[in-house]
């Protein structure tokens, strides 16, 4: 029989042991990595020799990477993403003839993609496992200067910030109208996607654990299905079809720009993008640049913000030979579609805490926020659609 000091002495050694297993997992996993990574360029790019990989801690979807390269002597630095299980030959090709049409168009925020010797711009990889084949997709592009100084949560922008992100939201508009693109991004418009997150709320209703995440959940799982069906009603498809629609980022939030000096200098992250009406997409950057996640006001919208986002947006429109600023009938919806965009935010967090079985208590912060921001547009209805037809107001009189 061990004494207890003994225990004490063994129990330090297993910590000690499983610490320099996980330890040397991580240094294997990482020299596979480089190794892999290191093959895939050698073989099928022509930019040098892979000299330096760092893992970048950002994302929630695919896996990306810092990579350098040494080719004539020259040092070179790339941006590597290896793109999510799952995604679509189709929808690599639908992000790819984005970022190209933006090259042609002069817009010199986004990242190029790196070709590969042959012209093709990604990289498909096919694995059989137990009988089934998985395709995994690799793609390189530029790496844009700039500063990352937000993620998509509690992001604090200043309002130089603010305004510039706006702007270039509408520039990015401009140049993509006139896209034709390559593939297909297979998520529904927004108008048929709410009935699908009616459904996906109640079949994670019947997964609804014991943590803290799955019983916030539980308990405001009525008033979420009775907002998404409100928000169908309102919508309504005769005003829906009158919308333009263009290729929307459908993630534009800050934590895919980079700044530098206060002004907006870079824009990445077009996997999320698809077809769906333009107003959408400015819906779902309010939603995102312009609540509040802090303290007891936690979800309310900051009107203020709001005020700068649309005019910066509607000013550099104006200025632009492209889609032009939002019209009559999407200054109309616009309130509706920021109650989808909210909704759209409130269903990744859902799907994505219980497709990955996520951390409960950093979800659960996710969820309250969508959640509070909800119930926040649900009790103000009436006044925040006065307050925003009151900055459109505001905007077309310095206009006129």
């Amino acid at each position: 029989m061990l004494d207890l000091f003994e225990l004490i002495e063994l129990r330090e050694l297993v910590d000690t042991l499983v610490s320099s297993a996980q330890k040397l997992q991580e240094v294997i996993i990482r020299n596979y990595v480089r190794t892999h990574f290191g093959d895939i360029i050698s073989k099928y790019y022509d930019i040098g020799e892979l000299v330096h990989l760092e893992k970048l801690d950002r994302g929630y979807i695919n896996e990306s990477f810092a990579i350098e390269t040494i080719k004539n002597g020259k040092r070179s630095k790339y941006f590597l993403r290896k793109y999510k299980r799952g995604i679509r030959e189709e929808e690599v090709k639908f992000e790819h003839s984005i970022v190209k049409h933006l090259m042609r168009k002069g817009f010199r925020l986004a990242a190029s993609l790196i070709p590969r010797s042959d012209g093709k711009t990604y990289v498909k990889e096919t694995t059989k496992i137990q009988n089934e084949i998985e395709e995994t997709y690799f793609a390189i592009f530029g790496f844009l200067e700039g500063e990352d100084k937000y993620t998509w949560d509690n992001p604090g922008c200043t309002i130089k910030e603010l305004e510039s992100s706006a702007r270039v939201l509408a520039r990015y508009h401009s140049c993509v109208k006139d896209l034709v693109p390559e593939g297909r991004r297979y998520e529904p418009k927004i108008i048929e996607l709410l009935p699908n997150i009616a459904g996906n709320m109640m079949k994670y209703a019947k997964r609804a654990g014991n943590t803290r995440f799955d019983s916030y959940f539980f308990k405001n799982l009525d008033s979420i299905l009775s907002v998404i069906d409100r928000t169908i009603s309102q919508i309504g498809m005769p005003l829906y079809s009158k919308l333009p629609e263009l290729a929307i980022h459908c993630d534009y939030h800050p934590g895919n720009l980079k700044y530098r000096n206060e002004e907006a200098v870079g824009l990445f992250d077009f996997d999320w993008s698809k077809i769906d009406v333009r107003v959408f997409d400015v819906a779902l950057a309010i939603v995102y640049f312009c609540t509040t996640w802090e303290g007891k006001e936690d979800g309310d919208f900051l009107l203020d913000r709001v005020s700068i986002f649309l005019n910066g947006y509607q000013r550099e429109s104006l200025a632009l030979d492209g889609i032009g600023p939002l019209d009559d009938n999407e200054i109309k919806i616009l309130p509706v579609m920021i109650k989808a965009a909210n909704l759209y935010v409130l269903n990744w967090d859902v799907d994505d805490y219980y497709i990955k079985k996520q951390n409960p208590y950093e979800y659960l912060i996710y969820l309250q926020h969508n959640v509070r921001a909800m119930r926040w547009l649900e009790n103000n209805w009436n006044q925040f659609c006065d307050f925003i037809s009151r900055v459109f107001y505001d905007i077309k009189s310095v206009h006129q």
